[in-house]
């Protein structure tokens, strides 16, 4: 038997650490066929860690210093899991990169099912516990979320043009937490096929996106129809079994309540392995 109140939140911080890294080497350690089969069950991993100069989240600086952090991840689908649905499993992390910011050190994990609907639709919904280990129980997230994707709206022009739609609702972890209430964003995005050069390789793309948020005033902000506009350009590369994919964003604020009514701008570059 063992008491609850005997286990620190560092000491589960650091088995959380643990079991990412061991996670993380037994993803690398595997056959990069692209998928592998367990009793039947198709199962795709894939590794990385993107690096950015800020770490903006929904329009958001969460370090409130454009100070950069690194945000390691492991993804694991199960294909065709139920009814058709892929199963989706995934651990992400964000780790400051300068001081003042420990107890924002933070721990996502997510468990969601996303189908595709006549090769028109993408639909997912799922569930992300926000884990603030350094910061105590009452700074936790739970957030239940449902997205979907319109792959193609104007079929006639010769990119295709993607609209997307998001809400999650956030709930405190622990009595005395964050505000509840509703996250929502709105968007659109495409990808521009590139010229093959010295500098491209064939196949490359830029993909553009632009993302719009609103709430209804969940922890603390003011409600607003639309707070934020995201506007982003990435492309990426393979190297390799490696794939390299730097980005460039520019957040538009509405709100001066938020990042000091400042827009923003950050860069990141992504490393990412699939098996």
């Amino acid at each position: 038997m063992y008491i609850m109140g005997s286990f620190k939140r560092e000491d589960i911080m650091g088995k959380k650490i643990i079991t990412f890294v061991f996670s993380l080497s037994v993803v690398l350690g595997c056959s990069s066929a692209g998928a592998f089969e367990i009793a039947s069950q198709e199962i795709e991993i894939s590794a990385g860690d993107k690096f950015v100069s800020s770490y903006i989240w929904r329009g958001q600086d969460l370090y409130g210093d454009n100070d950069p952090a690194h945000q390691p991840y492991v993804d694991i689908t199960l294909a065709e899991y139920c009814l058709g649905a892929d199963l989706g499993l995934s651990l992400w992390s964000s780790f400051p990169l300068s001081r003042g910011h420990e107890n924002a050190e933070e721990f996502d994990y997510t468990v969601s099912l996303s189908n595709n609907f006549w090769e028109v639709w993408d639909a997912s919904f799922g569930y992300t516990y926000f884990d603030f280990p350094n910061s105590g129980s009452t700074a936790d997230v739970s957030e239940p979320w449902v997205s979907l994707t319109l792959n193609n709206i104007v079929p006639d022009l010769p990119a295709e043009i993607a609209a997307h739609v998001f809400a999650g609702y956030d709930l405190q972890a622990a009595s005395g937490g964050p505000d509840e209430g509703w996250y929502y964003s709105w968007g659109f995005s495409t990808e521009l096929d590139l010229p093959s050069s010295m500098f491209m390789q064939e196949g490359q793309s830029l993909s553009l996106g632009v993302t719009n948020w609103g709430n209804d005033g969940v922890a603390g902000l003011e409600p607003s129809g639309l707070y934020a506009t995201d506007l982003s350009l990435a492309t990426s590369f393979n190297l390799g079994k490696l794939n390299i994919s730097p980005g460039l964003n520019f957040m538009l604020n509405h709100e001066s309540k938020i990042n000091n009514g400042d827009d923003e701008f950050w860069a990141g570059i992504e490393f990412a392995w699939a098996f």
